[in-house]
């Protein structure tokens, strides 16, 4: 017999002492990779619930006694042989509060707290230092959590790391994504997270929900841990169709943020999904993320023509040699050429910087500011530098890191992207300037979009 799980999904800061919450302009996006996992586990002959934290504590004003009496209440109520929580380093605070929580209500009879996701599975030791995990799943986890729920000995368990392992295996993945069921949206409230607000424009409100084409990711830069254990593959132009109807028809939606690291990697086959778009009428907005080295015209017409509202580049920055440290893969050129052929076309796109990057200077972030008036960006995202777990910044650099990881809290922080120090040849004054006066260049491209 198929043992119950109920999935805990960690609460986002910002909804913390928030009384005043407004969803809008501030939206969260939505849990299809926890929805996606339940949906799957339950066609297995799972009983399956999930809790979903943020939700809760919006409805408790952000009070997190009254959100997690309300967690007690469900784990009473719904009585679960295993409890499993997933979320990135930036939730490893509340991950951590949440599981307190549970061990010191639970008296007999405790569930298996268990933990995956990307911080499980990328610093699992790490894990186990700060929250008191019964066993983590690295990888993906749809196979793995069968095997678990079906009682099997966990160190017998493909992608089941215990404490004190000293090897860990991935979890084997689905090979082909099209034998997943489409995800069951009641599994949490769909109406709080298709509310209109400003996820695809800072200018119109729309209802927008999250959906995921392929995993996996062809690139490896420097500063993104991505790629670090998903394989590349993708579902079929007509089963994401398919996917795109269900979702739309089931959460009341006309508009998707396709969460795929690029489109691009998949050419041919979003090219066909774009095809069948247009057949039905292009009856969708959607943003899909994009690489300049992978631009051309005629692929950006097709996406335009199929529904595509705006396309997201990673630039990262206007100085070649802080993009060839970065591994980026792509140049200042195709940059430019990327949002030239935006304007031709008319596809609106948003453009992404990091600043703080290891050896900064001066020079490199006036090559940024002046990259970023040349293409003329829809709107724009200045982000602050911070090396990730699982990427290869990380990986490199923890000498310089490691000694500023003194708490749990220490950590979230890293994963929210505020780093503990600076890393460009630059004084703290010097950092200040830029990132202040590229924050406002930043508020003022925002604050005339217009599409």
């Amino acid at each position: 017999m198929m043992k119950s799980l109920l999935f805990v999904i960690p609460w986002a800061r910002k909804f913390v002492d928030n009384a005043d919450y407004v969803y809008a302009e501030s939206p969260e996006r939505a849990p299809e990779n926890v929805v996606g996992l339940a949906t799957f586990l339950r066609t297995q002959g799972v009983r399956v619930e999930i809790a979903d934290m943020s939700y809760l504590l919006m409805q408790c004003k952000g009070n997190i006694e009254q959100c997690l009496q309300l967690l007690w209440n469900k784990c009473k109520s719904f009585a679960p042989d295993v409890i499993g929580l997933s979320f990135f380093t930036a939730r490893f605070e509340t991950a951590s509060i949440i599981v307190s929580f549970l061990r010191s209500h639970y008296r007999d009879n405790a569930p298996m707290i268990i933990a995956g996701g990307i911080h499980a599975t990328l610093l699992p030791d790490i894990t186990y230092q700060y929250i008191d995990f019964d066993a983590l799943m690295i990888g993906e986890g749809e196979l793995s959590l069968v095997s678990l729920l079906k009682d099997e000995p966990l160190d017998k368990i493909r992608g089941v790391y215990l404490k004190g392992q000293r090897t860990k295996t991935m979890g084997e993945a689905i090979r082909n994504l099209d034998d997943l069921p489409m995800p069951d949206w009641s599994f949490v409230n769909k109406e709080f997270y298709s509310q209109p607000c400003y996820f695809l424009s800072y200018s119109a409100k729309e209802r927008v929900m999250p959906i995921t084409f392929g995993r996996g990711c062809l690139y490896r830069c420097n500063f993104c841990a991505h790629n670090s254990f998903l394989g590349k593959r993708c579902h079929s132009p007509e089963y994401f169709i398919d996917m795109m109807d269900y979702t739309a028809k089931q959460c009341g939606v006309n508009a998707f943020i396709v969460q795929d690291s690029s489109v691009g990697s998949f050419k041919k086959e979003w090219a066909k999904v774009c095809e069948l778009l247009i057949d039905k009428g292009s009856p969708y907005r959607w943003w899909g993320n994009l690489r300049a080295n992978q631009v051309d015209e005629d692929f950006l017409q097709i996406m335009k023509e199929a529904g595509c509202g705006k396309v997201f580049f990673g630039f990262e920055s206007g100085s070649p040699r802080i993009l060839e440290r970065m591994n980026k893969r792509v140049t200042i050129e195709q940059c430019k050429e990327a949002a030239r052929l935006c304007h031709k076309v008319g596809l609106p796109f948003y453009t992404s910087y990091i600043i703080n990057y290891f050896g900064e200077e001066d020079e490199d972030l006036q090559l940024t500011e002046r990259l970023i008036r040349e293409t003329r960006p829809t709107s724009l995202a200045i982000n602050k530098f911070s090396p990730i777990p699982g990427s290869v910044d990380f990986d490199t650099h923890q000498d310089i890191i490691l000694p500023y990881m003194k708490d749990v809290e220490c950590w979230t922080n890293l994963g929210l992207l505020n780093a503990p120090r600076l890393f460009g040849n630059m004084s703290a004054e010097r950092f200040e300037y830029w990132q202040d006066h590229l924050l406002q260049l930043k508020k003022e491209i925002n604050s005339n979009e217009d599409f």
